[in-house]
Order: structure tokens, then sequence, then C-alpha cells
């Protein structure tokens, strides 16, 4: 199972509105994109500007075609253009237990 966890960092002067609007364009990928096993958008308990995604593939061919697939390239420029910052980090692990 291979883990994709991103965090983005929004600048003080992005509206709360267009910040809604990304992190739910953000959750409807699980929908829209077959190789998302899970996926969670929710924000930083300890950091205000931060947003945090969790998602999870099955492999890493099931992140490359998510990473490509035409619902996502959108969304991940609108996050590059609103984020003063995205981290990205995928790992190989478990899957969680029930």
């Amino acid at each position: 199972m291979i883990w994709h966890i991103v965090r983005f960092h929004f600048p003080a002067d992005v509206d709360d509105a267009e910040r809604r609007t990304l992190e739910r364009d953000i959750e409807a990928l699980a929908e829209a994109i077959d190789e998302v096993v899970w996926l969670a958008v929710a924000r930083d308990l300890d950091d205000a500007a931060a947003t945090g995604l969790l998602s999870l593939f099955h492999d890493a061919a099931g992140l490359a075609a998510y990473r490509d697939h035409p619902r996502h390239v959108p969304v991940a420029r609108q996050a590059r253009e609103l984020c003063q910052e995205v981290t990205r980090l995928d790992v190989e692990a478990g899957s969680p237990t029930p």
C-alpha cells in the first residue's frame, strides 16, 4: 500500500472560501479517480494555515495514475497557485486496520 501525504500551507491573505473550495475539490478526487483506495482532507490542529491530505493507493502504479489523472491535474495546479508551500510525502506501508 502507498500512502500519499500532502501538507498545504496557505498564506494569510488567502480567502477562507477559496481554501474551502480547494479542500472540497481535493475530497472530490476520491470519487472521481478509481485508483484512490481511501482519502481524507482536514485542517491541522496546531497550524491554522495548514491543511493535510492523506490518501491510500494499492501500489505505485495507482499513485502514478492519480498524479496524471485529468481530474487531479487542475486541482494540483490550483493548490500550487493558492498555497505558500505544498509538501508531499509518499511512503510504502501497510493499510490501516479497522
